[in-house]
C-alpha cells in the first residue's frame, strides 16, 4: 500500500469516526430535548390539574352557597324564615 493510499484511508477513518461522534451527539441532544419537552408538559399538566381542582372546589362552594340562599328564599316564601 502506498503512503498516499494509507493517508487517504486514515483520513477516511477519521471522517467516519467524526461522523459517528456527531451522530451520537445529535441522538443525545434529541433524547434530552424529548425529555425536556416531557418535563415541561408534566409541569404544565400539573398546573392544569391544580386549576381544575381549584375550580371544582370553588364551583362546589359557590353551589353550596346558592343552595343555602335558595333554601333561605324558599323558607321565606313559606313564612319559615
Amino acid at each position: 500500500m502506498s503512503e498516499t493510499t494509507g493517508q487517504l484511508k486514515d483520513e477516511l477513518q477519521k471522517s467516519l469516526h467524526l461522523l459517528g461522534t456527531l451522530r451520537d451527539e445529535v441522538r443525545l441532544k434529541l433524547h434530552l430535548a424529548g425529555m425536556d419537552a416531557k418535563d415541561r408538559w408534566k409541569a404544565l399538566n400539573a398546573e392544569v390539574d391544580k386549576v381544575s381542582h381549584r375550580t371544582a372546589l370553588t364551583s362546589h362552594t359557590i353551589v353550596e352557597e346558592l343552595v343555602t340562599q335558595v333554601r333561605a328564599f324558599k323558607a321565606s316564601l313559606r313564612g319559615d324564615g
